[in-house]
């Protein structure tokens, strides 16, 4: 390759211009630098102007219950008979989880249960005498041979004074019908007068009478008896469901899914008054609610339907991820201390987390209320140029202040 060299003046205007560009020395480093640096400044601000970013709230969050915490209280008075469950155990829908001592009560559902078997007896043998049919018993009263026995003794007893009492009159009623047939006999001879036939006539019309009002007014007495116990026994039954149900309130069961949480009794033998709250179940449901409390000045960026990216502070997110959800609730008014200052106020803000656990190695991490986490909520989009542009536009603002 021949070296270049300098012409000189005299030379030069005998050198055509295609030997010249020739013979000319190259541009210099410094000036393809520059031409370089320009082309990657276009570049970069023509990529910067297409290319996107998203716009993000962060908050502090929380893990909420799907529902409100149930608050586990007797609703009767008792003595504490066994704790089936300890701090932080989570526990189904309908499991038990602590008994109360149940002899009171099913000493109570005992006594009135024999009480309404005694009078179920009563109705019976009432029935059937004011019906005058024969006894028959229920098949739950024929299980408690005493009821039987002693019912059906008043039963025999009573029907036999009656017809003792009855055949006494048909006794008299039969001696007047004979002496009546007499004296109408006689009468028709003319040995009698009428006015003796009549008299007798009466006297067995009387004692017919006699008769059907002792068992008109027996049936009658025991028809009112029998009233009587049937709205007894009414009552009775009324009772004894509330008794039942008092034995079956002394096992006091969860009524959702959920952890078990601030136990107040512990001791067992322990007195436990009717409504005094025993312990409280913070509910899991089949999904995860994330808490977030935004800070006014950002809620106008915040609506239902927006996507969110939660950061459990228990687990790595680099390595187990977080959940991802969208917000279902925003609070109308701020809530907090809003009469001081807007420090301590702030939006709340419900997620829906698509999933409601974590993994770790296949295996799955728990998500449960109370656990913290970082929320970052897609409040939109910007160009990155916008974004480098930003605190240029902001000081120029500043610059227009009073």
């Amino acid at each position: 390759m021949s070296q270049s060299r300098t012409l000189s003046r005299e030379e030069g205007l005998f050198v055509g211009s295609v030997q010249s560009a020739l013979i000319d020395e190259p541009l210099p480093r410094a000036v393809w630098a520059l031409y370089l640096m320009a082309a990657v400044l276009l570049v970069g601000l023509a990529w910067s102007s297409i290319a996107t970013v998203d716009e993000v709230t962060r908050s502090d969050a929380r893990i909420v219950p799907d529902g409100k915490e149930q608050v586990i209280a007797s609703l009767e008075s008792g003595t504490l008979g066994k704790l089936l469950v300890h701090e932080g155990e989570e526990v189904e829908a309908g499991e038990a989880l602590a008994e109360l001592d149940p002899t009171r009560a099913e000493a109570a559902e005992n006594e009135s249960q024999a009480k309404r078997l005694g009078l179920m007896a009563q109705v019976s043998r009432l029935r059937a005498e004011a019906l005058g049919v024969p006894l028959k018993f229920a098949d739950e009263v024929k299980g408690v041979q005493r009821l039987v026995d002693s019912e059906t003794e008043v039963f025999e007893t009573r029907r036999r004074v009656l017809e003792e009492a009855t055949a006494s009159i048909n006794r008299s009623i039969g001696l007047l019908a004979t002496e009546q047939k007499m004296a109408q006999d006689m009468a028709s001879k003319g040995l009698m007068s009428n006015v003796e036939v009549m008299r007798v006539t009466r006297q067995v019309n009387e004692l017919q009478q006699q008769r059907n009002e002792r068992i008109s007014r027996f049936r009658q007495d025991s028809s009112t008896e029998l009233s009587k116990a049937q709205t007894d026994l009414a009552q009775l039954d009324e009772q004894l469901v509330v008794r039942r149900d008092a034995v079956t309130r002394s096992v006091l069961k969860s009524p959702v899914k959920g952890l078990v949480k601030n136990i107040k009794m512990n001791t067992v033998g322990g007195v436990i008054t009717s409504g005094t709250p025993i312990m409280e179940i913070v509910p899991i449901g089949p999904r995860i609610l994330i808490e977030a409390r935004i800070k006014p000045k950002e809620i106008g960026y915040i609506q239902v339907g927006q996507t969110a990216v939660v950061k459990l502070n228990g687990y790595d997110f680099n390595v187990n991820g977080g959940l991802h959800g969208k917000i279902e609730y925003v609070s109308p008014d701020a809530l907090g201390e809003t009469e001081k200052n807007n420090e301590g106020t702030y939006y709340r803000v419900l997620i829906t987390a698509e999933r409601n656990t974590l993994r770790a190695k296949g295996e799955p991490l728990p998500v449960i209320p109370g656990m913290t986490a970082m929320v970052d909520i897609r409040t939109g989009e910007r160009s990155v140029l916008s974004y480098l542009l930003r605190p240029m536009l902001k000081s120029k603002e500043a610059l227009r202040e009073r």
